[in-house]
């Protein structure tokens, strides 16, 4: 199962999610009415005030059948609300929920640099932004999980026990685990869910508060009738608290049923990513001896999105996540050997680790080197980074100099990753623009100009291929700007993109992936739209858009239109102007967005046939691809560092 079968079943797995809610609340309203109706026979009350039962049959009848009904469907649908509200962030709001502290990037603890380190190779191997990262001061246990409803919120969050217990070869199996997650759209599954189990656990709640009530209140009255309604009161209290549990156990159903066959698909996905079974397999074996388990008060909200069971529960059937044991034979058939030699031998196997990566990294570059530059198979490699894509990241970053990386990770001020995103800007028009520093200069000031053209300095021609992982690294220093700051940044930015009355396809990449990033799409779940024929006007400006990008001849721009658009309509189409649209291109790829995950592959894949057809990609063309991708939330893995250097090659040329 690829990329995009994983987001198909992404989609059929959240309608199974509403169909198991719905069970659920069906049954906790037949259980509750069941209740009342013993409690009223069991007294001998009815409507009219008859001492007699109540047939069963007339029960559906009575007025009070009607008021626990509607009355529980009510308070089912308020808690889910309610949640679903107080989740509105997203990912952020998740990781506040649970006591997270956010890791800033210019941490001294070398413990959280060690993470983000990894997080950021993980991200740029696979073409994504980098998550914003928290850690969960409080748990000594190690455990692990993403949560986000898209990439602007995402955020990854580890306990301290994992920083601390976990080696780097660990941590990157946890890591990839993770990124596995947001890949198939599994966290904005997760992030959902809470909201909605929460309208079925809530009855419990009630059930508890009316015990309370009755055992600090309702012992004080002694009359015979206050106490009959004292009884009655309890008696409900101990049903509703009864059948909440019910609703527990069904939340528990359900996240089992939605979780545990994705863990399995995850671990298998991590061992892909990072071409390495011992780091996840360690970690299990270390979460198997140690503990998982969160005292966060909302570990059960969450169980379904950890990495392993956050809390304690009597029957394994309902686990969120298989036994660690069915995972760790899945991944390494023979772990216990595996074990007894970390054990044993865990010094000796380090070293032996460290000059085995050197050897292999020396083997990937040979192999890179031999490949020349190739980025046939894009679309197969979208949320499967590979490791060679992983060494291409490690590349990318050593590449960058200091000041670009202080920048980006905001030293001492977010104001600093917002300098390097208009430097990146310049860095597009070849020249200093006057105008556009004179913008800079009466919002931010002379010394941010100053800085601004020094960080421009150090984006030069022979480094443009490095921009996108530039701006991959600065998302979370820009995530912690304020709405105000935030409002200025984009309205300044959208200034200097429309001061030449012209928006080149850099500065739409640059804007469009920012605006994805901090603040999301904006748009509403609609149809999904299952043929190409509802998209033909904008897969021609779409496919228009790449090939002018390659800057052939027109002929030849033409002949690769038509062939490429011939896999998508038999209808005959034209290329279209060259001039670039910002506005209609972004439209075009919001309707392309609705389209089902097994168009988006093909889609990708013409694409890239459109930017392979002469032999040569540019810088441009990769990152108006990347953008497109983005977009269509289809990461895209950079391409290889052979290829990057022809790229640089070709734009000094």
């Amino acid at each position: 199962m690829d990329f995009f079968e994983h987001q198909a079943a992404a989609r059929r797995k959240t309608k199974l999610l509403i169909f198991y809610f719905l069970c659920a609340v069906v049954l906790i309203v037949i259980a509750l009415n069941f209740a009342l109706w013993g409690l009223f026979n069991v007294s001998g009350f009815t409507t009219n005030g008859e001492e007699q039962g109540i047939p069963l049959s007339q029960w559906f009848k009575e007025s009070w059948f009607y008021y626990i009904t509607f009355g529980s469907i009510a308070l089912i649908i308020l808690g889910s609300l309610y949640r679903w509200i107080s989740l509105a962030d997203g990912g952020k709001a998740v990781a506040r929920m649970v006591n997270g502290r956010e890791i800033l990037p210019d941490t001294n603890d070398l413990l959280e640099r060690r993470l983000l380190n990894v997080v950021e190779e993980m991200s740029i191997a696979s073409g994504t932004s980098v998550p914003t990262v928290y850690v969960m001061d409080q748990e000594d246990a190690i455990n692990a999980f993403v949560a986000g409803i898209e990439s602007a919120d995402t955020v990854m969050v580890v306990t301290r026990g994992a920083l601390e217990q976990l080696t780097r070869q660990e941590l990157q199996g946890v890591v990839a685990h993770e990124f596995s997650h947001i890949f198939n759209a599994d966290m904005k599954i997760n992030v959902r869910l809470i909201s909605i189990l929460a309208g079925i656990l809530i009855l419990g709640q009630a059930g508890y508060f009316m015990m309370r009530a009755f055992r600090y209140g309702g012992t004080t009255r002694s009359s015979k009738e206050s106490g009959g309604a004292v009884v009655a009161v309890l008696l409900i209290g101990l049903s509703v608290y009864a059948i909440g549990s019910i609703g527990l156990f069904f939340g528990r159903l359900i996240k089992a049923a939605i979780s545990r066959q994705r863990e399995f698909l995850a671990d298998a996905s991590a061992i892909q990513y990072a071409r390495d079974n011992e780091g996840l397999a360690g970690a299990f074996i270390k979460i198997q001896r140690q503990s998982s388990l969160l005292n966060n008060s909302h570990a059960e909200e969450t169980s379904h999105m950890c990495i392993a069971e956050p809390i304690k529960l009597s029957f394994n059937s309902l686990a969120t996540h298989p036994p660690i044991e069915k995972r760790l034979s899945a991944i390494m058939p023979r772990w216990r050997q595996f074990k007894e030699q970390k054990d044993q031998e865990a010094e000796r196997k380090a070293k032996q680790k460290i000059r085995d990566m050197e050897r292999h990294q020396a083997q990937v570059e040979a192999e890179a080197e031999d490949k020349g530059f190739d980025i046939g198979g894009l679309a197969d490699t979208v949320g499967k980074p590979t490791t060679m894509h992983m060494h291409a990241a490690g590349e990318l970053l050593m590449a960058l100099p200091a000041i670009i990386t202080d920048a980006a990770h905001g030293h001492h001020s977010s104001s600093h990753a917002m300098h390097l995103v208009f430097a990146l800007l310049l860095s597009d028009h070849g020249q200093v623009d006057e105008s556009s520093l004179k913008a800079i200069e009466a919002i931010y000031g002379a010394e941010s100009s100053e800085r601004i053209l020094e960080l421009a300095s150090h984006i030069t021609k022979d480094q443009r291929q490095l921009r996108l992982a530039i701006l991959d690294l600065a998302m979370p220093s820009l995530r912690r700007l304020s709405k105000v700051e935030r409002q200025q940044f984009f309205g300044l930015l959208r200034k200097l993109i429309h001061q030449d009355s012209h928006v080149s396809r850099f500065e739409y990449v640059l804007y469009c992936l920012i605006h994805k990033n901090l603040v999301g799409s904006g748009q509403q779940s609609q149809k999904s739209i299952t043929r190409f024929s509802k998209v033909e006007s904008e897969l021609q400006l779409l496919l228009s858009a790449v090939i002018h990008a390659s800057g052939q001849t027109q002929e030849t721009k033409e002949e690769v239109f038509q062939q490429v658009f011939d896999g998508f309509s038999a209808n005959q189409v034209k290329l279209l102007d060259e001039e670039f649209d910002a506005e209609a291109f972004h439209q075009a790829l919001n309707k392309l967005r609705r389209l089902s995950p097994m168009l988006k592959k093909p889609l990708l894949n013409g694409l890239e046939e459109a930017i392979e057809q002469d032999g040569v990609v540019k810088h441009q063309e990769i990152e108006l691809l990347r953008a497109i991708a983005e977009c269509l939330d289809c990461p895209i893995p950079p391409i290889i560092e052979s290829a990057q250097k022809k790229a640089a090659d070709l734009a000094n040329s």
